[in-house]
């Protein structure tokens, strides 16, 4: 089936009837963001799990996360499904990051533990998000993730030091 082999290359097939009967096939493709699969890759070498929630077809979700590395992948969501992804997630304990830059990713932006919005991306999801991407360029999500975890090694590693001198120069200071 024609509709079938275009899905399985990451196209969405869409039918047009007219009468009831298939009038014409067309396939969409959104291309796949620039720096994705190194974005991908990085996020796994941080140690984190990836997951596609998409409303596309199983198809098209399961090739494009095959081109880029992701783990698992949730089809045809809805705003709602992706909500409860997040939320189940949650419930398991874990901590949940979120990047979207449509209407349909607002709500599960909103309850992420930190929600990325894409920047040009829909004005609700921006305003969902906690961070925006700007340019769209996702490596940079990745790259700040690492960032932040530099510095709060810095932090934990300063407020060990402050403490253990504090521990030796306040009583040394008292005698």
């Amino acid at each position: 089936d024609e509709a079938k082999r275009l899905a399985a290359q990451g196209k969405t097939p869409v039918l047009v009837a007219v009468d009831g009967q298939a009038a014409a096939l067309f396939a969409i493709a959104d291309p796949i963001r620039p720096g994705a699969a190194e974005a991908i890759a990085l996020l796994h070498r941080l140690g984190l799990k990836t997951v596609m929630a998409t409303g596309d077809v199983e198809a098209v979700a399961r090739h494009v996360a095959a081109e880029v590395g992701i783990d698992r992948v949730l089809a045809h969501c809805r705003p709602a499904d992706k909500l409860a992804a997040v939320r189940a997630g949650q419930a398991r304990g874990e901590i949940i990051g979120m990047i979207g830059d449509g209407i349909n990713d607002a709500p599960a932006l909103a309850a992420a533990n930190v929600g990325f919005a894409i920047g040009g991306g829909a004005d609700i999801a921006i305003e969902s998000a906690d961070i925006t991407v700007i340019g769209g360029d996702i490596t940079r999500l990745a790259q700040g993730i690492a960032l932040s975890r530099q510095t709060m090694g810095v932090i934990r590693q300063n407020l060990f030091w402050a403490l253990g001198y504090n521990v030796v120069a306040i009583p040394f200071a008292a005698a």
